[in-house]
């Protein structure tokens, strides 16, 4: 055999080895589930060092190609709508694929939880305990009228609703939500859920707070049938990015073209209009 046709069969058969590769690739995403990242904005911490910290987030979303679903609450976006150069820094945030929605904290779940709620209430002022009624800001149409403010269209929250007391504050305008803290909740279907007086599709969501390497093994064992979604705080960052880090890192590890990862409202509408 001449050197030319040695050549030629070796090519050859590197280009069936690329081409099995390519397969064997393709039908190893095929088979990882959809990822989402979350972030919460606390009302409590709408500052210029929190801006600054999630600036940061974003920046380190962005090195890995992980499109970040980022909840504001009313003092977030009272913040961001109060400067110019703050509104141009989430415009470019969407424009590069990341999400706005919105962040909720339920006047009836943070009595239960002992959290800070933000003063935004379907209750009446008159059903509030008494301590409570000088926090009171609005209605949740007066929330919406804030965060719809914000550049983009709001169709995602996380408003951290717990029993019936709490459901008149979900704004029919968004017609998909989060919630969730535990491993577990990182992998789920998206499934309906009745407010009353309007429905909205929901996913839920892990906290990255979670025991070293416990996220990468969950996530490694959830089919494709599920997505898989992990929530921080912005302060979660502030205190430790290298666990922000760690998980981008690993995602891009698994899939550097970022074919498998959405934003909460990408992910719902695929599974839910697109099918899987």
């Amino acid at each position: 055999m001449s050197r030319r046709r040695i050549r030629a069969c070796a090519l050859s058969g590197l280009l069936v080895l690329v081409f099995v590769f390519l397969i064997v690739s393709a039908n190893e995403l095929d088979r990882l589930p959809t990822s989402c990242f979350v972030v919460h904005c606390e009302p409590t911490r709408a500052n210029e060092p929190m801006f600054a910290e999630l600036t940061e987030l974003v920046a380190l979303a962005d090195r890995f190609s992980v499109p970040l679903t980022i909840d504001f609450t009313a003092q977030w976006a009272e913040m961001i709508l109060a400067a110019d150069e703050k509104l141009a820094v989430v415009s470019r945030w969407l424009d590069a694929g990341h999400e706005i929605g919105g962040h909720h904290h339920a006047y009836w779940a943070t009595l239960d939880r002992g959290s800070q709620w933000d003063g935004y209430t379907s209750t009446t002022v008159s059903a509030l305990l008494p301590a409570d009624r000088e926090r009171y800001r609005g209605t949740m149409a007066d929330y919406m009228e804030i965060l719809s403010e914000l550049p983009g269209e709001r169709t995602s929250a996380c408003m951290g609703l717990s029993d019936d007391r709490d459901l008149g504050d979900w704004p029919c305008e968004l017609g998909y939500g989060t919630s969730g803290h535990t491993l577990e909740d990182a992998a789920s279907e998206p499934y309906r859920v009745d407010y009353g007086t309007c429905e909205a599709w929901q996913i839920s969501h892990g906290l990255i707070l979670q025991e070293q390497g416990t996220l990468p093994t969950f996530y490694e064992q959830t089919g494709e049938d599920k997505v898989f979604v992990v929530v921080g705080h912005v302060y979660n960052f502030a205190e430790d990015p290298r666990l922000f880090e760690f998980w981008f890192r690993y995602l891009h590890a698994q899939d550097s073209e970022g074919a498998n990862r959405r934003t909460v409202t990408e992910a719902i509408e695929e599974r839910v209009f697109d099918g899987p």
